[in-house]
């Protein structure tokens, strides 16, 4: 529906109930009543009735397939926040689940600044709360992306923040997620208000390119379908055009017009299963010239976020480029919702399966959450977390062929702690594709990276920091500079004069082994007769300094010991 303020709690219910029939039609029913008599009185910007928002927010998770418990949550997340009902009120009535869910939401939407520590804390107890329910960050998206459909009625200042906000962090979780229509309305839809001048050119320019090559465009479609049909292969065939935000990236990123844009236009064909896919590829290659070096097979090497699709750019009927993207029926559905595929009420109740869900689809976003805890520049850390959840990224291999999924720019260290944590904490030699690297190489696609280590923790360098991109990396780094730096203040010096003479040396150094002390460092001059020793351990609590100083003053010929801190 393009028209939000249409969707009453009938069509909310009617397409729930087509997504996912063990939907609860009375609880719904009653969540949306309860939401209308605490909003009674209350009105959007718009000058709407505030219901519009709550209604508009679970009619697009019905229509994603999500519980009755989540739909519920999204007519009443405001509840809490903006009327005098409470958590304890919501969970008498609904239930602990749909309490903890407008719970986890209010707490998000309560503290929203654009000071920039104060989002970096907020950040953080979003993602707490995903990790929690990851059904409170699908809550969170939809009621941003019907916030960004209805952004005209507000100044010019919040339509920029919420925008840039929506660009830069609701979009990229959307795509790790791997709802990439989400997505795609997100990013679409801030592109809008963030850049309203580029956004009327790319649309008007679009709609030109589109009238030019329709013509065009349906033929090789025909031509596709005609080819399918006699080698008798099942298919919907159907042509696409790439999302303005994407556009006007690729125009601004790679400095070129959107003539030469090779995939503006695709030709998206989905089939049974992955053995048809691979028939279709071969029909479609000796029909059409490849342009070279656009193939992509995501269905042999799957995206992080779930995405399977066959992509190459062809030269179709009439010179026209065309991106052909070939699918099973559910490897389209699952890019299109992602993660929601995944999980039922049934199958998501338990903590196992929400913890495995979290991890194998937001692990980053984990370990930038400890990142978090462990350092102060709030700076940092929100560059981390951008850069474990934007859609670039670069796949790597083991030397066994085992492929890696990085963010672009992921150095060796990177890779190292991506295979395993005491592998990066102990890396000694990394080898690129048969070479000898330095350890803060940045990655390409296709590189074979090999990891030598050693017996040694790794010694890490604080200027590395600023050349990793994983959280998972950077947050064990620190932990071991921390801990440097820890045994560093743990180091005590000795350093003893006295008249120099046979075996003083080995006087002194008994003492310290006599009582189990590593001697890290030992240095001793002679001046004149006059010996100075200088010896560095590595002190621990247990150890008596005083036992050991007046020991060492008792040492014949000694005349001063003095320890630096």
């Amino acid at each position: 529906m393009s028209n939000t303020k249409d969707v009453t709690i009938k069509d909310v219910v009617y397409r729930a109930k087509m997504k996912n029939k063990n939907i609860d039609k009375n609880k719904i029913i009653k969540a949306y009543e309860y939401a209308c008599s605490m909003h009674k009185d209350q009105k959007r910007k718009s000058g709407e009735p505030y219901i519009i928002h709550p209604l508009n927010v679970a009619y697009i998770l019905a229509d994603l397939g999500l519980d009755t418990t989540t739909i519920c949550a999204a007519l009443l997340h405001d509840v809490v926040e903006d009327t005098k009902a409470t958590y304890e009120d919501i969970n008498k009535m609904f239930g602990e689940d749909v309490a903890e869910l407008v719970e986890g939401v209010t707490k998000l939407s309560r503290l929203f600044k654009t000071v920039e520590e104060a989002k970096a804390e907020n950040y953080k107890k979003m993602f707490i709360a995903m990790e929690k329910d990851i059904r409170v960050i699908i809550l969170k998206l939809a009621d941003r992306l019907h916030n960004v459909r209805t952004l005209e009625y507000l100044r010019r200042d919040r339509q920029i923040a919420i925008s840039k906000e929506t660009i830069e962090l609701y979009a990229p979780i959307a795509h790790k997620l791997g709802m990439y229509d989400m997505k795609m309305k997100l990013q679409d839809g801030a592109f809008k208000y963030l850049y309203p001048e580029d956004y009327e050119k790319v649309t008007k320019k679009l709609e030109e390119k589109i009238s030019e090559n329709k013509r065009s465009l349906e033929k090789t479609k025909n031509r596709i379908m005609l080819e399918l049909k006699r080698q008798r292969i099942l298919a919907n065939v159907k042509i696409e055009t790439k999302h303005l935000f994407n556009i006007y990236k690729k125009i601004n990123g790679k400095n070129i017009t959107m003539d030469e844009i090779k995939d503006l236009f695709s030709i998206k064909i989905v089939t049974k299963g992955k053995a048809e896919c691979y028939r279709i590829l071969g029909i479609l290659n000796t029909i059409y010239s490849i342009i070279p070096g656009t193939f992509k097979d995501y269905i042999a090497t799957p995206r992080n976020n779930m995405y399977q699709a066959i992509h190459e750019v062809l030269l179709g009927e009439e010179g026209v480029m065309f991106e052909a993207q070939i699918c099973s029926y559910t490897m389209e559905k699952i890019a299109k919702y992602g993660i929601t595929n995944y999980f039922s009420y049934m199958m998501y109740e338990t903590a196992k399966n929400k913890e495995a869900i979290f991890e194998e689809n937001l692990s980053g976003i984990k370990d930038s959450l400890e990142l978090g805890n462990l350092i102060e520049n709030p700076k940092r850390f929100l560059e981390t977390l951008k850069d474990e959840i934007l859609d670039d990224e670069v796949y790597v291999f083991t030397p066994k062929g085992d492929i890696k999924v990085l963010p672009k720019g992921s150095t060796a260290i990177d890779f190292a702690y991506n295979i395993h944590q005491e592998i990066g904490d102990h890396i000694k030699r990394c080898i690129i594709n048969s070479i000898s690297m330095p350890f803060i190489t940045k990655l390409k696609n296709g590189d074979i990276v090999e990891i030598e280590t050693g017996d040694k923790e790794t010694n890490i360098q604080e200027e590395w920091l600023k050349e990793v991109k994983t959280a998972k990396a950077k947050t064990s780094m620190v932990k071991l500079l921390n801990k440097n730096r820890r045994k560093e203040k743990e180091k005590k010096t000795f350093e003893i004069l006295a008249k120099d003479r046979k075996n003083l040396a080995l006087e002194v150094t008994n003492i310290f082994t006599e009582s189990k002390i590593n001697i890290e460092n030992l240095e001793a001059d002679v001046d004149n007769s006059q010996a100075r020793i200088r010896l560095t351990i590595i002190s621990k609590p247990k150890i008596n300094l005083r036992n050991i100083l007046e020991k060492l003053q008792k040492i014949k010929d000694v005349r001063k010991v003095e320890i630096e801190e």
